[in-house]
């Protein structure tokens, strides 16, 4: 499937890339229409590279280079989906994981991993686990999937 089908109807609604960016103005965050990503890796170029990539497809992306900052701006920021990495010094993703759900458990969040162990209860916690190593598009898809039913659920009546 053509990579402009799937993200069309997604964001429809977004502008260009300046329009795109939220700004706090007098501490008070105004959002987009637009997907926002919250992208937490300890390797800098890493997330200059996943910014660059998803903010040329519609997301405003947000990164942070360490656990702790990562799970201070997952609180205070509102965000769609969060992408974190497995290993990263002092706090892995899985701490990193069980904060983020802690304070809000329906923000998903993606393990994107490079190792080859990812324990069973981690994967429980985590909304998706990717490779590093894996495709591209398995990466987009997998975003795209926890979206689609983030905005399914909010729709739903409350009970």
């Amino acid at each position: 499937m053509p990579r402009a089908a799937t993200s069309a109807g997604v964001f429809a609604s977004c502008r260009s890339r300046r329009q795109r960016r939220t700004t706090l103005r007098k501490k008070r965050l105004v959002r987009t229409n637009c997907p926002s990503l919250l992208w937490i890796d300890d390797y800098k170029p890493g997330l200059e590279l996943y910014r660059a990539m998803f903010e040329s497809q519609g997301y405003q992306v947000y990164t942070a280079s360490s656990g702790e900052e990562g799970v201070r701006l997952a609180i205070s920021l509102r965000v769609d989906v969060v992408v974190t990495d497995y290993e990263m010094p002092d706090m892995n993703g899985d701490a990193v994981t069980e904060k983020i759900k802690a304070a809000n458990p329906n923000i998903p969040v993606v393990l994107f991993s490079g190792s080859t162990f990812v324990p069973n209860r981690v994967r429980r916690l985590a909304d998706a686990v990717c490779d590093k190593a894996g495709s591209r598009d398995q990466l987009f898809s997998t975003i795209h999937r926890l979206l689609r039913r983030k905005r399914a659920s909010s729709l739903q009546p409350r009970l």
